[in-house]
Protein backbone atom coordinates (compact mmCIF):
# COMPACT_ATOMS: atom_id res chain seq x y z
CA UNK A 1 0.00 0.00 0.00
CA UNK A 2 1.86 3.74 -0.90
CA UNK A 3 1.91 5.74 1.87
CA UNK A 4 -0.15 9.19 1.48
CA UNK A 5 2.58 11.73 3.16
CA UNK A 6 1.05 14.18 5.62
CA UNK A 7 0.14 17.71 4.42
CA UNK A 8 3.50 19.45 5.22
CA UNK A 9 5.70 16.79 3.42
CA UNK A 10 3.51 17.25 0.30
CA UNK A 11 4.44 21.00 0.28
CA UNK A 12 8.15 20.33 0.75
CA UNK A 13 8.81 18.17 -2.25
CA UNK A 14 11.40 20.31 -4.41
CA UNK A 15 14.75 18.75 -4.57
CA UNK A 16 17.75 20.10 -2.84
CA UNK A 17 19.33 20.72 -6.22
CA UNK A 18 16.69 22.95 -6.96
CA UNK A 19 16.54 26.47 -5.81
CA UNK A 20 13.13 27.03 -7.55
CA UNK A 21 9.83 25.43 -6.01
CA UNK A 22 6.07 25.83 -6.43
CA UNK A 23 4.66 27.30 -3.37
CA UNK A 24 0.81 26.75 -2.34
CA UNK A 25 -0.57 29.96 -1.37
CA UNK A 26 -3.89 28.24 -0.94
CA UNK A 27 -7.75 27.58 -2.50
CA UNK A 28 -11.01 28.83 -3.36
CA UNK A 29 -13.76 26.84 -2.71
CA UNK A 30 -16.64 26.93 -5.22
CA UNK A 31 -19.34 25.09 -3.10
CA UNK A 32 -19.71 21.83 -5.43
CA UNK A 33 -18.38 18.38 -5.24
CA UNK A 34 -16.58 18.55 -8.77
CA UNK A 35 -16.22 20.60 -11.70
CA UNK A 36 -14.12 23.12 -11.73
CA UNK A 37 -12.14 22.09 -14.64
CA UNK A 38 -10.56 24.67 -16.61
CA UNK A 39 -9.40 28.27 -15.78
CA UNK A 40 -7.96 31.28 -17.48
CA UNK A 41 -6.06 34.94 -16.02
CA UNK A 42 -6.30 38.08 -17.48
CA UNK A 43 -3.39 39.22 -16.44
CA UNK A 44 -4.16 43.28 -16.76
CA UNK A 45 -6.42 42.52 -14.24
CA UNK A 46 -5.12 39.42 -11.92
CA UNK A 47 -9.05 38.32 -12.54
CA UNK A 48 -9.44 34.19 -13.26
CA UNK A 49 -12.36 32.65 -15.27
CA UNK A 50 -13.72 28.91 -14.06
CA UNK A 51 -15.91 26.64 -15.56
CA UNK A 52 -17.57 23.80 -13.92
CA UNK A 53 -19.32 21.62 -16.60
CA UNK A 54 -20.99 19.54 -13.71
CA UNK A 55 -22.89 22.82 -12.84
CA UNK A 56 -23.42 24.54 -15.93
CA UNK A 57 -21.32 27.72 -14.64
CA UNK A 58 -18.18 30.30 -14.38
CA UNK A 59 -16.91 32.12 -11.31
CA UNK A 60 -15.05 34.90 -12.04
CA UNK A 61 -11.98 35.40 -9.03
CA UNK A 62 -10.20 37.69 -8.12
CA UNK A 63 -6.29 37.06 -7.41
CA UNK A 64 -4.87 38.96 -4.78
CA UNK A 65 -1.18 38.14 -4.18
CA UNK A 66 -1.38 38.61 -0.43
CA UNK A 67 -5.34 36.90 0.03
CA UNK A 68 -4.98 34.21 -2.38
CA UNK A 69 -8.28 33.75 -4.44
CA UNK A 70 -12.01 35.46 -3.90
CA UNK A 71 -15.35 34.61 -5.95
CA UNK A 72 -16.30 38.21 -7.30
CA UNK A 73 -18.90 36.58 -9.71
CA UNK A 74 -20.81 33.79 -10.58
CA UNK A 75 -22.93 33.51 -13.82
CA UNK A 76 -25.04 29.81 -14.37
CA UNK A 77 -25.32 29.74 -18.23
CA UNK A 78 -26.14 26.24 -19.18
CA UNK A 79 -29.67 25.16 -17.96
CA UNK A 80 -29.55 21.18 -17.72
CA UNK A 81 -29.91 18.92 -20.60
CA UNK A 82 -29.24 22.34 -22.66
CA UNK A 83 -25.83 21.20 -23.52
CA UNK A 84 -22.37 21.32 -21.82
CA UNK A 85 -19.46 23.94 -20.69
CA UNK A 86 -16.37 22.84 -21.57
CA UNK A 87 -14.01 25.28 -21.70
CA UNK A 88 -13.44 28.66 -21.07
CA UNK A 89 -10.80 31.90 -21.55
CA UNK A 90 -10.11 35.28 -20.82
CA UNK A 91 -9.75 38.17 -23.08
CA UNK A 92 -6.15 39.53 -22.83
CA UNK A 93 -7.45 43.55 -22.26
CA UNK A 94 -10.96 43.73 -22.35
CA UNK A 95 -13.76 43.37 -19.98
CA UNK A 96 -15.01 39.49 -22.02
CA UNK A 97 -14.34 36.06 -21.91
CA UNK A 98 -15.58 32.82 -24.13
CA UNK A 99 -16.72 30.06 -23.19
CA UNK A 100 -17.56 26.89 -24.90
CA UNK A 101 -20.67 25.25 -25.33
CA UNK A 102 -21.45 21.55 -26.78
CA UNK A 103 -24.73 20.84 -28.17
CA UNK A 104 -27.00 17.85 -25.99
CA UNK A 105 -26.54 16.67 -29.69
CA UNK A 106 -23.37 15.60 -29.61
CA UNK A 107 -23.35 15.37 -33.86
CA UNK A 108 -24.74 18.94 -34.01
CA UNK A 109 -22.52 22.04 -33.89
CA UNK A 110 -21.64 23.80 -30.74
CA UNK A 111 -21.72 27.30 -30.00
CA UNK A 112 -18.93 30.25 -28.32
CA UNK A 113 -20.48 32.76 -26.24
CA UNK A 114 -18.68 35.95 -25.27
CA UNK A 115 -19.92 37.68 -21.98
CA UNK A 116 -19.06 40.51 -19.84
CA UNK A 117 -16.62 39.51 -17.19
CA UNK A 118 -18.33 42.70 -14.69
CA UNK A 119 -22.17 41.35 -15.16
CA UNK A 120 -22.07 38.47 -17.43
CA UNK A 121 -24.04 40.16 -20.02
CA UNK A 122 -24.26 38.38 -23.49
CA UNK A 123 -22.45 40.07 -25.93
CA UNK A 124 -22.31 37.75 -28.96
CA UNK A 125 -23.45 34.53 -29.77
CA UNK A 126 -21.57 32.47 -32.87
CA UNK A 127 -22.15 28.60 -34.07
CA UNK A 128 -19.31 26.80 -34.24
CA UNK A 129 -18.07 23.21 -34.63
CA UNK A 130 -19.14 19.92 -33.65
CA UNK A 131 -18.38 19.49 -29.63
CA UNK A 132 -15.95 22.84 -29.17
CA UNK A 133 -13.60 22.04 -26.27
CA UNK A 134 -10.85 24.26 -25.94
CA UNK A 135 -11.17 28.14 -26.61
CA UNK A 136 -8.10 30.34 -26.26
CA UNK A 137 -7.13 34.09 -27.24
CA UNK A 138 -4.42 35.32 -29.42
CA UNK A 139 -1.96 37.28 -27.44
CA UNK A 140 -3.51 40.52 -29.05
CA UNK A 141 -7.56 39.58 -28.46
CA UNK A 142 -7.43 39.68 -32.09
CA UNK A 143 -8.56 36.46 -32.77
CA UNK A 144 -9.93 33.17 -30.73
CA UNK A 145 -9.13 29.95 -32.16
CA UNK A 146 -11.67 26.83 -30.88
CA UNK A 147 -11.07 23.33 -31.11
CA UNK A 148 -13.86 21.21 -32.35
CA UNK A 149 -13.60 17.69 -31.15
CA UNK A 150 -16.34 15.95 -32.27
CA UNK A 151 -15.75 13.06 -29.85
CA UNK A 152 -20.08 12.49 -29.63
CA UNK A 153 -20.36 8.68 -31.32
CA UNK A 154 -23.99 7.25 -32.15
CA UNK A 155 -24.86 3.82 -33.43
CA UNK A 156 -25.00 3.82 -37.17
CA UNK A 157 -25.86 0.47 -38.16
CA UNK A 158 -24.19 -2.13 -36.93
CA UNK A 159 -21.00 0.39 -36.82
CA UNK A 160 -20.80 3.61 -35.39
CA UNK A 161 -20.91 7.53 -36.67
CA UNK A 162 -18.84 10.62 -35.04
CA UNK A 163 -18.81 14.35 -36.15
CA UNK A 164 -15.96 15.65 -37.66
CA UNK A 165 -13.33 17.72 -35.73
CA UNK A 166 -12.22 20.81 -37.07
CA UNK A 167 -11.08 24.00 -35.91
CA UNK A 168 -12.57 27.55 -36.03
CA UNK A 169 -11.01 30.55 -36.47
CA UNK A 170 -13.08 33.84 -34.97
CA UNK A 171 -11.75 37.61 -36.57
CA UNK A 172 -12.49 40.10 -33.67
CA UNK A 173 -10.37 42.74 -35.42
CA UNK A 174 -13.75 44.81 -35.78
CA UNK A 175 -14.81 43.88 -32.51
CA UNK A 176 -17.07 41.26 -30.34
CA UNK A 177 -20.47 42.34 -31.71
CA UNK A 178 -18.93 42.38 -35.45
CA UNK A 179 -16.83 38.94 -34.59
CA UNK A 180 -16.52 36.62 -38.17
CA UNK A 181 -16.42 33.00 -38.05
CA UNK A 182 -15.03 30.70 -40.29
CA UNK A 183 -14.71 26.57 -40.28
CA UNK A 184 -11.10 25.46 -40.78
CA UNK A 185 -11.73 21.78 -41.72
CA UNK A 186 -8.59 19.25 -41.23
CA UNK A 187 -7.82 16.34 -43.94
CA UNK A 188 -7.08 12.85 -43.71
CA UNK A 189 -4.08 12.23 -41.81
CA UNK A 190 -3.11 8.68 -43.59
CA UNK A 191 0.27 8.82 -44.34
CA UNK A 192 1.45 11.69 -42.02
CA UNK A 193 4.39 10.10 -39.88
CA UNK A 194 4.56 10.19 -36.35
CA UNK A 195 0.48 10.65 -36.13
CA UNK A 196 -1.51 7.43 -35.37
CA UNK A 197 -2.41 4.90 -38.30
CA UNK A 198 -4.57 2.38 -39.24
CA UNK A 199 -1.56 -0.23 -38.24
CA UNK A 200 -1.74 0.95 -34.91
CA UNK A 201 -4.83 -0.24 -34.78
CA UNK A 202 -6.76 1.80 -31.93
CA UNK A 203 -9.85 1.93 -29.97
CA UNK A 204 -11.38 4.51 -27.75
CA UNK A 205 -13.56 4.22 -24.84
CA UNK A 206 -16.66 6.32 -25.81
CA UNK A 207 -20.12 6.34 -23.91
CA UNK A 208 -23.01 5.81 -26.29
CA UNK A 209 -26.29 5.51 -24.57
CA UNK A 210 -25.33 5.34 -21.44
CA UNK A 211 -22.73 2.09 -22.09
CA UNK A 212 -19.23 2.48 -22.39
CA UNK A 213 -17.88 1.07 -25.52
CA UNK A 214 -14.46 0.39 -27.05
CA UNK A 215 -14.88 2.18 -30.93
CA UNK A 216 -12.18 1.48 -33.42
CA UNK A 217 -10.94 4.82 -35.05
CA UNK A 218 -9.28 5.81 -38.09
CA UNK A 219 -7.45 8.91 -39.89
CA UNK A 220 -10.13 10.39 -41.64
CA UNK A 221 -11.99 13.40 -40.75
CA UNK A 222 -14.62 12.03 -38.58
CA UNK A 223 -11.88 10.52 -36.31
CA UNK A 224 -10.15 13.58 -35.87
CA UNK A 225 -10.16 14.67 -32.47
CA UNK A 226 -8.46 18.79 -31.62
CA UNK A 227 -8.22 18.70 -28.41
CA UNK A 228 -6.68 21.98 -26.63
CA UNK A 229 -5.06 25.33 -28.37
CA UNK A 230 -2.24 27.61 -27.57
CA UNK A 231 -0.93 30.18 -29.89
CA UNK A 232 2.56 31.64 -30.36
CA UNK A 233 3.51 34.70 -28.24
CA UNK A 234 3.56 36.62 -31.59
CA UNK A 235 -0.06 35.47 -32.44
CA UNK A 236 0.89 34.17 -35.94
CA UNK A 237 0.31 30.60 -35.22
CA UNK A 238 -2.20 28.80 -33.27
CA UNK A 239 -1.36 24.94 -32.56
CA UNK A 240 -4.13 22.36 -31.79
CA UNK A 241 -3.37 19.03 -30.53
CA UNK A 242 -4.79 16.19 -32.08
CA UNK A 243 -5.06 14.17 -29.00
CA UNK A 244 -6.22 11.20 -29.97
CA UNK A 245 -4.52 11.26 -33.37
CA UNK A 246 -1.06 12.22 -31.96
CA UNK A 247 -0.36 14.97 -33.80
CA UNK A 248 -0.65 18.82 -33.76
CA UNK A 249 -2.11 20.91 -36.01
CA UNK A 250 -0.59 24.69 -37.00
CA UNK A 251 -3.09 27.29 -38.07
CA UNK A 252 -1.53 30.18 -39.77
CA UNK A 253 -3.92 32.68 -38.10
CA UNK A 254 -3.98 35.94 -40.65
CA UNK A 255 -4.09 33.37 -43.54
CA UNK A 256 -7.01 31.70 -41.72
CA UNK A 257 -5.76 28.66 -42.69
CA UNK A 258 -4.25 25.18 -42.25
CA UNK A 259 -0.41 25.50 -42.24
CA UNK A 260 0.40 21.62 -41.66
CA UNK A 261 0.03 18.51 -39.50
CA UNK A 262 3.37 16.88 -37.77
CA UNK A 263 2.63 13.76 -35.77
CA UNK A 264 4.21 13.28 -32.43
CA UNK A 265 5.77 9.66 -32.66
CA UNK A 266 6.02 7.33 -30.17
CA UNK A 267 8.14 7.40 -26.42
CA UNK A 268 10.30 4.36 -24.91
CA UNK A 269 11.18 4.37 -21.50
CA UNK A 270 11.37 2.44 -17.71
CA UNK A 271 7.98 2.51 -16.11
CA UNK A 272 5.84 0.87 -13.45
CA UNK A 273 3.17 -1.40 -15.53
CA UNK A 274 1.69 -3.33 -12.58
CA UNK A 275 -0.73 -2.42 -10.15
CA UNK A 276 0.55 -3.90 -7.31
CA UNK A 277 0.80 -1.43 -4.58
CA UNK A 278 4.35 -0.22 -5.31
CA UNK A 279 6.48 1.55 -7.86
CA UNK A 280 8.64 -0.72 -9.90
CA UNK A 281 9.66 0.69 -13.06
CA UNK A 282 11.20 -1.98 -14.08
CA UNK A 283 9.74 -2.19 -17.65
CA UNK A 284 9.66 -0.92 -20.78
CA UNK A 285 6.95 1.80 -21.71
CA UNK A 286 6.63 1.81 -25.49
CA UNK A 287 3.42 4.43 -26.30
CA UNK A 288 2.08 6.97 -28.18
CA UNK A 289 2.32 10.28 -27.01
CA UNK A 290 -1.23 11.83 -27.48
CA UNK A 291 -1.10 14.84 -25.87
CA UNK A 292 -4.13 16.89 -24.46
CA UNK A 293 -3.16 20.24 -23.12
CA UNK A 294 0.30 22.30 -24.97
CA UNK A 295 2.09 25.13 -24.57
CA UNK A 296 4.47 27.05 -26.63
CA UNK A 297 7.91 28.92 -24.81
CA UNK A 298 8.20 32.50 -23.86
CA UNK A 299 10.66 32.98 -27.28
CA UNK A 300 8.20 31.11 -29.73
CA UNK A 301 10.52 28.24 -30.38
CA UNK A 302 9.64 25.83 -28.38
CA UNK A 303 5.98 23.93 -28.21
CA UNK A 304 5.49 21.94 -24.93
CA UNK A 305 3.00 18.83 -24.65
CA UNK A 306 1.43 17.25 -21.93
CA UNK A 307 0.97 13.62 -22.84
CA UNK A 308 -1.65 12.24 -21.01
CA UNK A 309 -2.86 9.79 -23.40
CA UNK A 310 -6.90 8.53 -24.50
CA UNK A 311 -6.40 5.40 -27.13
CA UNK A 312 -5.87 1.77 -26.48
CA UNK A 313 -4.51 -1.12 -28.91
CA UNK A 314 -7.13 -3.10 -30.21
CA UNK A 315 -4.55 -6.12 -29.21
CA UNK A 316 -2.66 -6.06 -26.07
CA UNK A 317 0.91 -4.82 -27.00
CA UNK A 318 2.69 -8.01 -25.69
CA UNK A 319 1.18 -9.83 -28.09
CA UNK A 320 1.10 -7.11 -31.15
CA UNK A 321 3.82 -5.11 -30.53
CA UNK A 322 1.71 -2.34 -30.65
CA UNK A 323 2.24 1.07 -28.60
CA UNK A 324 0.04 1.75 -25.76
CA UNK A 325 -1.56 5.04 -25.33
CA UNK A 326 -0.18 8.17 -23.07
CA UNK A 327 3.44 8.56 -22.80
CA UNK A 328 3.71 9.80 -19.27
CA UNK A 329 5.73 12.45 -20.69
CA UNK A 330 6.33 16.52 -21.20
CA UNK A 331 7.54 16.58 -24.65
CA UNK A 332 9.65 19.74 -26.12
CA UNK A 333 9.57 20.05 -30.28
CA UNK A 334 10.74 22.20 -32.21
CA UNK A 335 7.98 24.80 -33.13
CA UNK A 336 8.56 25.52 -36.56
CA UNK A 337 9.70 22.25 -37.79
CA UNK A 338 7.82 19.72 -35.86
CA UNK A 339 10.95 18.40 -34.84
CA UNK A 340 11.34 16.43 -31.53
CA UNK A 341 14.02 17.27 -29.33
CA UNK A 342 13.34 15.75 -26.23
CA UNK A 343 11.24 14.57 -23.38
CA UNK A 344 10.63 13.99 -19.80
CA UNK A 345 11.02 9.87 -19.75
CA UNK A 346 10.40 7.80 -16.92
CA UNK A 347 10.60 11.50 -14.32
CA UNK A 348 7.18 12.07 -13.63
CA UNK A 349 6.33 9.10 -12.51
CA UNK A 350 9.69 9.09 -10.41
CA UNK A 351 9.15 11.76 -9.06
CA UNK A 352 5.47 11.83 -7.85
CA UNK A 353 6.53 8.12 -6.62
CA UNK A 354 9.68 9.48 -4.19
CA UNK A 355 6.84 12.17 -3.04
CA UNK A 356 4.14 9.46 -2.05
CA UNK A 357 1.48 10.40 -5.10
CA UNK A 358 2.46 8.15 -7.49
CA UNK A 359 -1.70 6.22 -8.46
CA UNK A 360 -0.09 2.51 -8.43
CA UNK A 361 -3.53 1.54 -9.42
CA UNK A 362 -3.04 3.42 -12.80
CA UNK A 363 0.58 1.86 -13.71
CA UNK A 364 -1.06 -0.61 -16.21
CA UNK A 365 -2.93 2.72 -17.60
CA UNK A 366 -1.05 6.44 -18.17
CA UNK A 367 0.53 6.11 -15.17
CA UNK A 368 0.27 9.89 -13.55
CA UNK A 369 -1.35 10.93 -16.29
CA UNK A 370 0.20 14.79 -17.55
CA UNK A 371 -2.92 17.21 -18.60
CA UNK A 372 -1.92 20.75 -18.23
CA UNK A 373 0.75 22.31 -19.45
CA UNK A 374 2.14 25.68 -19.17
CA UNK A 375 5.36 27.38 -19.95
CA UNK A 376 7.03 30.81 -19.18
CA UNK A 377 10.14 32.36 -18.28
CA UNK A 378 10.98 33.06 -14.51
CA UNK A 379 14.25 34.08 -12.58
CA UNK A 380 16.46 33.80 -15.51
CA UNK A 381 15.26 30.20 -16.65
CA UNK A 382 12.65 28.95 -19.35
CA UNK A 383 10.32 26.29 -17.24
CA UNK A 384 7.60 24.49 -17.94
CA UNK A 385 4.86 23.33 -15.00
CA UNK A 386 2.33 20.27 -15.89
CA UNK A 387 -0.40 18.95 -13.72
CA UNK A 388 -0.39 15.72 -12.94
CA UNK A 389 -4.07 14.83 -12.97
CA UNK A 390 -4.18 10.94 -11.42
CA UNK A 391 -1.02 12.36 -9.35
CA UNK A 392 -2.90 14.82 -7.90
CA UNK A 393 -0.13 17.15 -8.53
CA UNK A 394 1.89 20.01 -10.34
CA UNK A 395 5.23 19.23 -11.73
CA UNK A 396 8.32 21.82 -12.38
CA UNK A 397 10.37 21.31 -15.64
CA UNK A 398 13.72 22.80 -16.28
CA UNK A 399 13.33 23.45 -20.10
CA UNK A 400 16.99 25.25 -20.43
CA UNK A 401 18.27 21.97 -22.22
CA UNK A 402 15.24 21.25 -24.70
CA UNK A 403 16.77 17.96 -25.63
CA UNK A 404 16.61 17.13 -22.00
CA UNK A 405 13.82 18.51 -19.54
CA UNK A 406 14.30 18.15 -16.52
CA UNK A 407 11.50 17.78 -13.85
CA UNK A 408 12.78 19.60 -10.83
CA UNK A 409 9.51 19.08 -8.34
CA UNK A 410 6.31 17.07 -7.91
CA UNK A 411 3.77 18.69 -5.16
CA UNK A 412 0.53 17.59 -4.25
CA UNK A 413 -1.90 20.00 -5.44
CA UNK A 414 -3.68 19.74 -2.04
CA UNK A 415 -4.00 17.65 1.08
CA UNK A 416 -5.04 14.42 0.11
CA UNK A 417 -2.70 14.50 -2.93
CA UNK A 418 -2.36 10.89 -4.32
CA UNK A 419 -6.07 9.60 -3.37
CA UNK A 420 -7.68 10.32 -7.10
CA UNK A 421 -9.90 13.13 -5.64
CA UNK A 422 -8.41 16.20 -7.01
CA UNK A 423 -7.78 15.50 -10.70
CA UNK A 424 -5.58 19.10 -11.46
CA UNK A 425 -6.64 19.98 -14.88
CA UNK A 426 -6.63 22.97 -16.38
CA UNK A 427 -3.74 25.09 -15.77
CA UNK A 428 -2.81 29.17 -16.15
CA UNK A 429 0.33 30.91 -15.40
CA UNK A 430 0.83 34.75 -14.60
CA UNK A 431 3.62 37.08 -13.99
CA UNK A 432 2.80 40.14 -11.38
CA UNK A 433 5.09 42.56 -10.60
CA UNK A 434 7.80 39.97 -11.20
CA UNK A 435 5.83 37.16 -8.85
CA UNK A 436 4.55 34.05 -10.63
CA UNK A 437 1.64 32.73 -9.84
CA UNK A 438 -0.16 29.21 -11.31
CA UNK A 439 -3.45 28.46 -10.57
CA UNK A 440 -5.12 25.06 -11.42
CA UNK A 441 -8.70 23.85 -11.41
CA UNK A 442 -9.05 20.11 -9.06
CA UNK A 443 -11.90 18.88 -10.83
CA UNK A 444 -12.79 16.28 -8.77
CA UNK A 445 -13.08 18.08 -5.54
CA UNK A 446 -14.50 21.52 -6.99
CA UNK A 447 -11.55 23.89 -5.89
CA UNK A 448 -9.43 25.84 -7.58
CA UNK A 449 -5.77 25.57 -5.88
CA UNK A 450 -3.32 28.68 -6.10
CA UNK A 451 0.71 28.19 -6.39
CA UNK A 452 3.47 31.01 -6.27
CA UNK A 453 7.25 29.89 -8.24
CA UNK A 454 9.82 30.94 -5.31
CA UNK A 455 13.39 31.16 -5.40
Amino acid sequence: MLRIPTLCALFALAPLASALELKPLGQYQSGFAEGTEIVSVQASSLRVAVSNSAEGLVDILQLDPAKGLDRLARYNLVAEAAGEITSVAFHPREDVFAVCIRNSDGLKNGRIEFRSAADGKLLNTLEVGVWPDSVGFSPTGDFVVVANEGEGYVRDGAGFRSGEGSISLIDLRGGVVAAKHSLINLPDLAGIEGATQAEHQRLLEREIDGEELKIPFGTSPEHIEPEYVAFSPDGARAYISLQENNAVAVIDVMQGKLDKVFGLGTVRHAADIVDDGKYDPSAELFALREPDAVAVSADGRYLITADEGDSDPKIAKTKAGLPSGGGRTVSVFDAMSGKLLGDTGSQLDDKAAAAGVYPDARSPNKGSEPEGVVSFDAFGKRLAVATLERADSLALIDLDQPDQPQVLQVIGAAEGAGSGQLAPEGLAHVEHNGRHFLVTGLEKSGNVALFELVK
